[in-house]
């Protein structure tokens, strides 16, 4: 075990103890070496996040910790630094999507919103590159307009989709990334923003067939069953991952 595992396994173990302090300190080393590069962030930065949303859940100065680390981020973005973490990694992790996951857990998509507003101004190729991450905002402050200039059609992410499913399983071991759920997630996510715009437009039959047929295409049955369960109740996906994420091994 590497001494990231190492340190997030003591995390782990001091929120369920209840030893909340403990928890929030080692989680904030965590993310700092995270931020800095001096750790890859793959597999990390999702469990460091989880984890730290978990604790922020029941612990105050944990939710608190997480805005100061919002702010430094979005005055990096603003700065130009748009990649968080390791430069020279394979695939760079974005800063808005750092910013964008723990706006998600402080339940403050207005500022999420927000700040795609001002990249567009200043930032505007950022903007671009980012948009599929702000557009759950946007949809929520009732901008279908600006929402429509970047929706794309979900449907054109269902053979990558249908492919992952025969290659990976839906719920890995402990330590590898969830990369099928994750992916199943953002084409639901996909699907239920483009139908509801286009209901906020005015095109609500063509909203309810897209649905249908983003749901009928995918070819297993029981990633369609969460799917549309994901549709019913927006969060089961991460819940059943949290599940097996606390189930003891």
């Amino acid at each position: 075990m590497d001494q990231f595992s190492a340190v997030m396994n003591d995390a782990m173990l001091a929120r369920k103890e209840g030893r909340n302090d403990d928890a929030l300190r080692l989680l904030l080393a965590l993310f700092d070496e995270l931020a800095c590069g001096a750790v890859g962030i793959e597999g990390h930065y999702f469990i460091t996040m989880f984890e730290w949303r978990q604790l922020a859940g029941q612990f105050r100065p944990a939710h608190e910790a997480l805005a100061r680390a919002r702010d430094e981020q979005v005055r990096r973005l603003l700065d130009g630094d748009d990649v968080f973490g390791d430069l020279s990694a394979p695939r760079p992790q974005s800063r808005f999507r750092v910013i964008v996951d723990i706006n998600e857990t402080l339940k403050d998509s207005r500022a999420t919103c927000e700040l795609f507003v001002r990249l567009l101004s200043i930032l505007p190729a950022c903007a671009q590159r980012e948009a599929f991450m702000a557009l759950p905002a946007v949809v929520e402050a009732g901008d279908f307009s600006l929402a429509e200039r970047y929706l794309d059609d979900p449907l054109e992410r269902l053979e990558q989709l249908n492919r992952l499913a025969r290659d990976l399983p839906l719920f890995p071991p402990y330590g590898a990334a969830p990369r099928l759920a994750v992916e199943l997630s953002n084409y639901i996510k996909c699907v239920v923003l483009r139908s509801t715009v286009l209901h906020g437009l005015g095109r609500g039959a063509e909203g309810a067939a897209l649905r249908k047929a983003a749901l009928d295409g995918i070819a297993s049955e029981q990633l369609r069953e969460l799917g549309e369960r994901e549709i019913a109740d927006p969060g089961t996906i991460i819940r059943e991952i949290s599940a097996g994420r606390d189930r003891p091994a």
